[in-house]
C-alpha cells in the first residue's frame, strides 16, 4: 500500500497509537471478485504473489500476516494492497527442536525445521504463503481458467498449498 502519513500519539487517554494514512481502495468482496473475468482474477493474484514476495523479504525482515483474511485487503486500480497492519509480525517463532514449529490450520497442519539459531525457517514466509492458497489461490485461479493453463495453475495452487513456492513472481 502507499502510506501517505503517520501520526504517533501518546497521551493518558490513549498510549502508544499510531494512526496511519493509506490510499483509499475497494473492499475486496469475494463474491463480487468471483464474478470478473478470469483475467481479472489472475491479476489480482499476481499482485497477491508480489505482495507475498515482499513480505517474505522487506527491510524489515519476514513478515507475517497473522489475520490474513479478503476483509483485511482493497483493490486500488486492479492491485490488491494490505489495509490493516494491525495483526502484522515480524517474529520469527522461537523453538529448540521441530516440534515447536507446529503450524496448524483448519484443513491442515505442518511442522517446519528449528534452525540451528532456534527459529522456525520461514514461518512467516510459510504461513502468508498458505493462508494466500485458502483464501485467494483455490478460488481465483481454477474457476474459468483457459484450458491450456489449467495443467499449470494446478501444479501453482498444489505448490502453495503445500508451501512451497513454484517459479518466479517476475514472469
Amino acid at each position: 500500500f502507499q502510506l501517505y502519513g503517520y501520526c504517533y500519539q501518546d497521551s493518558n487517554d490513549i498510549p502508544d497509537t499510531l494512526t496511519t494514512i493509506t490510499e483509499l481502495g475497494s473492499p475486496l468482496e469475494m463474491i463480487q471478485l468471483l464474478q470478473t473475468s478470469w483475467e481479472d482474477r489472475f491479476r489480482i493474484c499476481l499482485s497477491l504473489v508480489r505482495l507475498l514476495h515482499y513480505l517474505a523479504h522487506s527491510p524489515l525482515g519476514s513478515v507475517t500476516l497473522l489475520d490474513f483474511r479478503p476483509r483485511q485487503f482493497v483493490i486500488v486500480d486492479g492491485e490488491l494492497k494490505v489495509t490493516d497492519l494491525d495483526d502484522a509480525s515480524i517474529e520469527e517463532s522461537s523453538c529448540t527442536s521441530n516440534s515447536d514449529c507446529f503450524m496448524e490450520f483448519p484443513a491442515r497442519n505442518f511442522t517446519l525445521p528449528c534452525s540451528v539459531e532456534g527459529r522456525c525457517q520461514s514461518m512467516n514466509e510459510k504461513r502468508n504463503l498458505y493462508n494466500a492458497y485458502r483464501f485467494f489461490f483455490t478460488y481465483l485461479l481454477p474457476h474459468s481458467a483457459p484450458s491450456s493453463l489449467r495443467p499449470l495453475l494446478d501444479k501453482i495452487v498444489n505448490a502453495t498449498g503445500n508451501r512451497h513456492k513454484h517459479g518466479n513472481a517476475k514472469h
